[in-house]
């Protein structure tokens, strides 16, 4: 097996996965992965405007998420959850 993949699958047993904390294999998430990870915690979808799904929650400031298909949002996307206050690990 190349080496690359025993770390992969070595990280992957390493970490467990709970409701509020998602591990991110990879920085590279598409615009609907995040909208389903804040209807998974309790956010509504309260409008769009152009290209942008606009999030809110109780008690929190609006999140907005650029929506442009199936593009990655990379680094952006770990940024919008943690605006969320959604907790990301490694």
């Amino acid at each position: 097996m190349p080496d690359w993949r025993l770390e992969f699958f070595s990280k992957i047993i390493k970490y467990s996965i709970d409701i509020t904390t998602y591990m991110l294999y990879s920085l590279i998430m598409t615009a609907r992965e995040i909208m389903e990870i804040l209807k998974e915690n309790g956010w509504k979808l309260t409008r769009v405007t152009s290209s942008h799904h606009v999030f809110s929650k109780e008690g929190r400031r609006p999140v907005p998420v650029p929506f442009h298909g199936k593009k990655d949002l990379g680094d952006f996307g770990k940024e919008i959850l943690s605006q969320a206050g959604i907790k990301i690990r490694r």
